[in-house]
């Protein structure tokens, strides 16, 4: 039988960590996606070994709670499991702990097969998908698609740059999470700590160009934000972000 759980640790490093001292949104993305690529590669169907078939996994919605983030030289642990199929949706779910095991994050996924050709989501195969494990979700919240963002009041403009590119040579999608932060961190009066971020990707974004983040305050409330994030040359959209934030 194939373990359905994979754990895996990861140590903090400065270098992860933001003005804050404490573990960057991007960070804490980015070792979500190892942590499911490693798992995904222990099937045989991580990113390198699907390209060999004309395919790629894209994540197309993430929902991440944080209830803390860590600080410089922290060990935590990501369990991750395969969590069922809906659509052409593959969902993964996500825990993260830390030394005293203590939950400090929790996040629940979909995930895509793209044709690399065709650039179009194909249905998704058992052959390339193991069975869900037999846990509770992660999170209660589900992956619907979040709303259009409505008369944004803030914009900045963000370059993309080469080193943002991943494998499929387009914007990794942690970058997203640290664009959306972008926008958050320039609206008047916002100071706090990241509780929550749901991103759905709506469209690819590639290198040169840059893109601009459009955010506004929901219902006037300053530590709950709505963004979209749109290419520079086109206004064509390619992200839709929602973020709440812990008053510090």
């Amino acid at each position: 039988m194939h373990n359905h759980l994979w754990t895996e640790q990861f140590t903090v490093r400065a270098y992860e960590t933001d003005a804050n001292g404490t573990l960057a949104v991007r960070s804490l993305c980015d070792f979500l996606q190892e942590a499911a690529g490693n798992h995904a590669r222990s099937y045989g169907v991580s990113v390198d070994q699907l390209l060999d078939k004309g395919l790629t996994w894209i994540l197309s919605r993430l929902r991440l709670k944080i209830e803390r983030l860590p600080v410089n030289g922290e060990r935590l642990t990501i369990r991750t499991w395969p969590a069922g199929v809906e659509r052409l949706f593959a969902l993964r779910d996500f825990i993260v702990s830390d030394a005293e095991d203590n939950v400090i994050a929790a996040a629940i996924s979909a995930w895509l097969i793209l044709d690399t050709r065709s650039k179009r989501p194909v249905r998704v195969q058992t052959q390339f998908v193991p069975p869900a494990a037999a846990r509770p979700r992660a999170l209660a919240a589900h992956c619907e698609k979040l709303p259009v963002v409505e008369t944004p009041d803030l914009e900045q403009e963000i370059t993309i740059r080469w080193s943002d590119l991943d494998v499929n040579r387009h914007v990794n999608n942690s970058r997203y999470a640290e664009w959306a932060v972008e926008g958050a961190a320039v609206s008047p009066g916002l100071r706090g700590q990241l509780a929550r971020l749901d991103i759905d990707f709506v469209a690819e974004t590639q290198h040169p160009g840059s893109v601009l983040v459009r955010s506004r305050q929901l219902d006037g409330d300053p530590l709950r934000m709505s963004h979209v994030i749109v290419r520079s040359e086109d206004r064509g959209e390619t992200a839709r972000v929602r973020t709440e934030w812990r008053a510090s």
